[in-house]
């Protein structure tokens, strides 16, 4: 989902909804998972984050545009 929305904000419900089919409602689950994502696509934490989350909305994948 973030991939096919490269450069655009994802929402948390839009995620949800593409994982779990709206079964998961708990944002959490998003938080967890998004950071599995990153240790796998940055395991150097002092380079440029390749997904910025946008407080409160959701999460953005960058350097793929």
């Amino acid at each position: 989902m973030l991939a096919e929305h490269a450069g655009q904000v994802v929402t948390h419900k839009q995620l949800l909804q593409a994982a779990w089919n709206g079964a998961m409602t708990d944002h959490q689950y998003v938080r967890i998972y998004v950071g599995r994502i990153r240790q796998k696509l940055q395991p150097d934490e002092t380079a440029a984050p390749v997904i910025l989350t946008e407080a409160g909305i959701g999460y953005r994948l960058i350097g793929a545009e």
